[in-house]
């Protein structure tokens, strides 16, 4: 396991088996035994426990009653289900979006600034394959999503959005270069900005529309 200064044991087994995961290291559907992590790991029961819970929160592992835990296997059907999840909690967060606009900049101007940052991320590193670069660019790219949800000040839709949206990880699992598609997102997410800019409802959720559907293919292409 690699060395993170400074940071909570805890942490670093979560890191670390979440970048397991998302490489295929830890393969799809499969199960994980407590005793053998922590002999790898070289930590107690109780870190570790801690560390898988949190990835249990993000759908990364699923918890079977009696029968413990397995990695994740995201199947064509959990995708369309996310992305249709997705579409329905983002259209329905766009007049929040156009009403904060119309009352302060702040929504436009930190979705700017997300973008510029996103394709400056893409542009200057490699993330055809998972590194924490990646993990930061798609943090990135999710939190363009997130400012459009927040603006509905709910956080309880803000948390269910929050957890679905780990089917992108699939890209990594598969080995898939995904450079293209970042690149491509990064324009619809301008496509995005431009109609909230122009106060177009409409338009604004027909862009989400066919960008989310529009990565779901990529997602799903790689299954």
């Amino acid at each position: 396991m690699p060395s993170l200064k400074n940071t909570p044991l805890v942490d670093q087994v979560y890191c670390d088996i979440k970048r397991r995961i998302i490489t295929g290291d830890l393969g799809p559907d499969e199960k994980l035994n407590v005793r053998s992590l922590c002999e790898y790991y070289e930590v107690s029961d109780t870190p570790l426990k801690q560390a898988m819970n949190r990835l249990v929160s993000e759908k990364l592992i699923v918890a079977y009653p009696r029968r413990g835990m397995r990695v994740m296997n995201f199947t064509s059907k959990d995708i369309h289900e996310a992305i249709e999840a997705r579409i329905m909690i983002e259209t329905y967060a766009v007049p929040a979006a156009i009403r904060a606009s119309k009352v302060s900049n702040d929504i436009i101007r930190m979705l700017e600034e997300n973008v510029t940052e996103d394709e400056r991320l893409i542009r200057e590193n490699d993330i055809s394959a998972y590194s924490d670069i990646t993990q930061k660019e798609l943090e990135t790219s999710q939190e363009f999503h997130l400012i459009i949800v927040r603006s509905l000040n709910n956080s309880t839709i803000t948390n269910a959005y929050t957890n679905i949206m780990n089917h992108r990880y699939v890209y990594y699992q598969s080995g898939s270069n995904k450079t293209h598609q970042a690149l491509a997102s990064v324009i619809e997410h301008r496509q995005i900005l431009e109609r909230l800019k122009a106060g177009d409802e409409e338009g604004m959720k027909a862009a989400i529309i066919a960008h989310l559907k529009a990565r779901e293919y990529d997602v799903a292409s790689v299954r």
